[in-house]
């Protein structure tokens, strides 16, 4: 189900708040009145019935939590559909608890056909790495890159610090690039990553080198590799990057320097290299501090606008940026919402 009449997008906001795991919504008047009983099971059948959904399930928790919204707005205003109680009490007689990992299903714009599926923790810190769950500037990035596709096509792409795997699938789907190479220097994330490409793409050949595992995908190269940024000097990757990518990987003032002399080394190597970094900022010294390494490295900077989130939701509200990184005499630029 990819397009909707006027009636049915409370279905398709009810929806993509199921996909995307969020649970604290509000319905208007008109949106209760326009979920009667065949809108409720055309809700399900796109969500809790759905055979993707099926087979790679939404967290308990969540779905708990989301029905009991559904039927709190519902109760009392329009006939609620039996099955909503049905997936309810299961839930409610599961005494499993809070699932450790579950899936996310991230729908690209309003197209329920254009789906990045995601296994994830409910947890912020697993062995000792927080790269197992998306985080908000993975989503400000993803969205920033699918209205900006220009500047992929055809180009190497180099993810650092990847996470599981969002922002570095949905350049591979949904873009026209010659490779993506996705990188982390936490082996289950690396391994998080690898699960993650075996869900969303029909894998026509695989291939364990000793630094890095190669998928053809769809006719384009994905690999999976370690980099440790404090021994870049002893990585080589495949394909030298046109372009590199980062989410939230400006948070600790330790990291700074390994990572600019990461992106000094494959500016070195090729001049014309542009890098973007989505930042939420939670300390403002950090991000200057950034802002100053990156000039101590031969990197400047211009600011410029955010646009408005289209593809992928991403909360305004948090003090966030995209920044662009060009070497020398080329530009860096960051891209800030208000």
């Amino acid at each position: 189900m990819t397009n909707y009449t006027e009636d049915e997008t409370t279905i398709y906001k009810l929806a993509k708040h199921f996909y995307n795991g969020f649970y604290k919504f509000y319905l208007s008047p008109y949106e209760v009145k326009s979920l009667t009983w065949s809108a409720q099971e055309k809700l399900l059948n796109l969500t809790l019935n759905n055979n993707l959904l099926k087979m790679y399930p939404v967290s308990s928790n969540f779905c708990r939590l989301y029905l009991k919204n559904i039927l709190k707005c519902l109760e009392g205003r329009q006939d609620v559909h039996e099955s909503i109680y049905d997936y309810l009490c299961s839930i409610m007689s599961n005494k499993q608890g809070i699932d450790d990992f579950y899936y996310r299903h991230y729908v690209i714009g309003r197209n329920f056909s254009q789906i990045v599926t995601l296994k994830e923790s409910n947890n912020m810190v697993v062995n000792g790495t927080t790269g197992m769950k998306t985080w908000e500037a993975a989503r400000l990035l993803t969205d920033w890159i699918l209205q900006n596709k220009k500047f992929f096509y055809n180009k190497n792409i180099l993810e650092l610090g990847s996470g599981i795997g969002l922002t570095g699938i949905t350049v591979t789907k949904f873009c026209e690039t010659t490779s993506v190479t996705l990188t982390d220097c936490h082996e289950d994330v690396l391994n998080a990553i690898n699960e993650n490409i075996i869900i969303n793409f029909p894998v026509t050949s695989e291939r364990l080198e000793k630094e890095y595992r190669e998928y053809d995908v769809d006719g384009k190269i994905m690999r999976v590799m370690m980099l440790d940024w404090n021994d870049i000097d002893q990585t080589e990757v495949q394909d030298i990057p046109d372009i590199i990518i980062g989410a939230d990987i400006v948070y600790d003032p330790c990291i700074l320097v390994p990572l600019c002399k990461v992106l000094q080394s494959f500016f070195l190597k090729n001049k014309s290299l542009s890098a973007f970094i989505a930042c939420v900022i939670r300390n403002e010294d950090t991000f200057n501090k950034f802002v100053q390494t990156l000039a101590d490295y031969n990197m400047k900077e211009e600011q410029l606008t955010l646009p408005e989130n289209i593809n992928l939701e991403w909360d305004p509200s948090v003090n966030q940026c995209i920044v662009k990184i060009n070497f020398k005499r080329y530009l860096f630029c960051f891209f800030k919402s208000d």
